[in-house]
């Protein structure tokens, strides 16, 4: 993700990852899969809701608009099915279920299509006839390219080239033209699957640059806010270190751990709009200050809204404020309801401050901040959560990263124009 450049304290999240709960093989599966189920946008994923429907009606038009066209029934009944469970779809979608629609929509679509395509060849195996039908999946094997990436491009191509291969051997007759064309069209999709990696792979790469220079934009933004009343490069290293180490410690992937991290970097990027009299304000503030100052979980809800990458960015930036106990701001949410990120953040953050030197306070010694989380456990913050930054604390974990981060790079808030 490029988070920092240089060299990061790795001894110490290694250590924060053995503590955590034993990752299984189950577990590294699960996280890979969840990985994969990330891939596109709920637009795209919108867009297809329409899109399905119209491409089965299109499919049904080109095998029954020719007269006797063999197996058109079994075509039929598949492209019906795929307008059926496409409500189905539309309903986890509008719930949220994200990670099962996808998952659904690939296994389904796929299978519809092999059901339908399998028939059809046999039943046009049966009688001789040929069809061009199979051009259907040189854009099955493009589009889903472009969407899962390179590694499954090579997926799709062989799936796609297999069911070729096995509905000419098996439903066509030796001396067929259908069967001596085979070698032709294994050339034919052999090399639109090289094109597909290629593309898909290039697309990655395109998107990726533009999320980095997005990301790099917003951290160069987060550092302008908080150098306004905090030592910024400081304050946004340690929130960094401290909420990576806390989600290893918690048992979750290095992935998600790092997007956390992340997160946490640009949890207060809505105080950009936060005036300085209130901001940089020594003594107490009235109501209508305070009042004023927690908007800016709402500013930052609204700066990241428009980028789907910053979910849990989003989710940290607008309740890292909320309490477990439900008294937090701005939604006052309480418990599980409470993003596990946001949760995690809050904790780096409030042990950070205590830590720190204000102008309003002098630095707590390490001891007696862990000691006034505890005290705020169950209330202020998720029992879990502190029970794990405790352990880091005990361990020495958190001590091992304030060495480490001494000498560390600054965080990175160059754009890499030659990369780009």
């Amino acid at each position: 993700m490029g988070v920092v450049s240089g060299p990061v304290p790795n001894a110490a999240f290694r250590t924060a990852m053995r503590l955590g709960p034993e990752r299984t093989m189950w577990s590294r599966l699960r996280a890979r899969v969840e990985s994969f189920l990330e891939i596109g946008s709920v637009a795209n994923d919108k867009n297809f809701l329409i899109l399905r429907p119209v491409i089965a009606g299109a499919a049904m038009l080109a095998v029954f608009l020719p007269a006797g066209v063999p197996g058109r029934i079994g075509v039929l009944m598949a492209c019906l099915c795929a307008i059926a469970y496409n409500f189905i779809f539309a309903y986890l979608l509008t719930r949220g279920h994200i990670h099962l629609f996808r998952a659904m929509s690939l296994v389904m679509d796929n299978l519809t299509v092999i059901a339908g395509s399998l028939w059809m060849y046999w039943k046009m195996g049966q009688v001789g006839y040929e069809s061009d039908i199979w051009l259907i999946m040189i854009v099955l094997i493009v589009s889903n390219s472009m969407y899962y990436g390179p590694i499954t491009s090579f997926i799709f191509t062989a799936l796609w080239t297999g069911l070729l291969v096995f509905a000419s051997l098996a439903f066509y007759e030796p001396g067929t033209n259908f069967r001596d064309q085979l070698p032709v069209r294994l050339v034919f999709f052999l090399l639109t699957g090289l094109v597909a990696v290629s593309l898909s792979a290039e697309l990655r790469t395109r998107r990726e640059h533009l999320q980095e220079k997005t990301r790099q934009s917003l951290r160069m933004l987060a550092q302008i806010v908080e150098a306004r009343d905090t030592d910024a490069g400081m304050h946004l290293k340690h929130i960094q270190y401290y909420s990576r180490a806390l989600a290893l410690r918690l048992g979750l992937e290095e992935k998600d751990a790092d997007e956390i991290a992340y997160a946490g970097m640009i949890h207060d990027v809505g105080k950009a709009q936060v005036p300085d009299a209130i901001l940089k304000k020594a003594g107490p503030l009235t109501f209508d200050e305070r009042q004023e100052i927690q908007k800016h979980t709402i500013w930052a809800d609204e700066v990241l809204s428009d980028q789907e990458e910053f979910a849990t960015a989003r989710e940290v930036a607008r309740w890292h404020h909320e309490k477990w106990d439900g008294t937090g701001y701005p939604d006052g949410l309480a418990g599980e309801q409470i993003p596990l990120a946001a949760r995690i953040v809050a904790v780096a953050d409030v042990y950070d401050a205590l830590i720190s030197e204000r102008p309003y306070k002098k630095a707590w010694p390490a001891d007696e901040a862990v000691a006034e989380l505890r005290l705020l456990r169950g209330t202020h913050f998720d029992p879990d959560v502190i029970d794990a930054f405790v352990d880091l604390h005990a361990t020495n974990v958190l001590r091992e990263l304030d060495a480490e981060m001494v000498t560390a790079p600054d965080i990175d808030l160059s754009i890499d124009t030659a990369a780009a």
